[in-house]
């Protein structure tokens, strides 16, 4: 499916639906099929602009796991929300980062804690600006068990469906 009918979909999936509550099982289950990648692959942060720091609204597991600041160096989340753009790393296993939420057991990705080892990670934009990020991985052991290099028409697309989330939020 073309990434224009897959975010028109998307929009119409949602318009009905709160992606903070009801909706967001709805929406990852979406992005997963769409993307070719499961539910554990996916985060979604939402910006607490009080605390100055991104807390996890997807997965689930991650909730009440702690925040990261905005001002956090080794965080890609963070450079993400402060910097208002994306990027796609598929080498992200070897590069230094914050990896403390790598190490919890997730429900989506059938009680496994596996390392991120490609990533692309955008920003998810609103009326008021940037409201938080959008990341889309692939967890595996290793590189070689990873599956395929993520592409920049990859980047795009999730640039486009941060678009759509955004509105949602």
């Amino acid at each position: 499916m073309e990434i224009n009918e897959f975010c028109r979909k998307l929009d119409r999936l949602l318009g009905s639906r709160d992606l903070r509550g009801e909706g967001l099982d709805t929406a990852i289950k979406a992005l997963g099929q769409g993307l070719g990648v499961s539910g554990g692959e996916i985060a979604l942060f939402l910006a607490d602009k009080g605390n100055e720091a991104l807390r996890f609204l997807w997965p689930r597991g991650l909730q009440s796991s702690g925040s990261i600041p905005f001002s956090s160096k080794e965080s890609l989340a963070a450079r993400t929300y402060r910097e208002g753009r994306g990027t796609v790393n598929n080498r992200f296993s070897a590069t230094r980062h914050a990896s403390i939420f790598e190490a919890f057991p997730l429900k989506e990705q059938g009680g496994k804690a596996l390392p991120i080892q490609k990533i692309i990670s955008v920003p998810l934009r609103h009326s008021q600006g940037c409201c938080g990020v959008l990341q889309i991985c692939r967890k595996a052991v290793d590189l070689t068990e990873a599956g395929p290099d993520f592409t920049r028409a990859e980047l795009q697309d999730a640039a486009q469906i941060a678009l759509v989330l955004g509105r949602h939020l």
